[in-house]
């Protein structure tokens, strides 16, 4: 039996009196929603552009400018007496939406880097994963191995949009661009 586990974490942007933040939200997708074209798979080439954003924006959260929805997608089955799986990050385009009046370059590249964060996480969690062997019987230690990595890169995501004070603070932003590229070539091979 095949066992698929999607984390959903969205990051809603907020606007007001000169501020634009995120807040994280976690949530189990079932598996027949992620192999569609409303899912984007991380890529280094393929950036995300604002027309990624398709779902409606809420007009009721005047507040709110922009939700950005990724997954860290797991999936493992037994094989031999031992758990196989498979990680990937997906940006989820029918989960995310902006208001026309947040579609700038500044917000974009904050938004894109939330979804860098989620592809480190799943390299993180590969690597992670790679370094025992699960034996069928281990499923609650594997996936208590998961779950830590899942904790650090919700705890990640919220100091990523604290220190940058949600994109505003310009050097902040740009030192975790930096930082996180850096991760991203350093991590090339997970």
């Amino acid at each position: 039996m095949t066992h698929l586990l999607l984390i959903f974490l969205s990051f809603f942007g907020y606007f007001g009196i000169g501020s634009h933040s995120c807040t994280p939200h976690l949530r189990v997708v079932p598996a027949e929603v992620i192999e569609d074209q409303n899912r984007i798979e991380w890529s280094a080439e393929d950036r995300l552009s604002w027309d990624d954003f398709q779902a409606k924006p809420d007009r009721n959260s005047w507040r709110i400018a922009a939700i950005t929805s990724s997954v860290i997608q797991y999936r493992y089955y037994c094989e031999n007496g031992v758990l196989e799986h498979g990680v990937k990050s997906i940006f989820l385009k029918d989960e995310s939406w902006v208001k026309d009046d947040a579609r700038t370059k500044r917000y974009l590249a904050h938004e894109q880097l939330h979804f860098d964060i989620t592809e480190v996480f799943a390299r993180n969690l590969r690597k992670e994963l790679a370094k025992r062997t699960f034996k069928c019987t281990q499923a609650k230690e594997f996936e208590r191995a998961i779950n830590k990595v899942l904790k650090e890169w919700q705890a990640t995501q919220i100091k990523y949009d604290r220190e940058t004070e949600y994109s505003l603070d310009k050097s902040a932003q740009e030192e975790w661009i930096d930082m996180i590229d850096e991760v991203l070539e350093q991590t090339e091979d997970w």
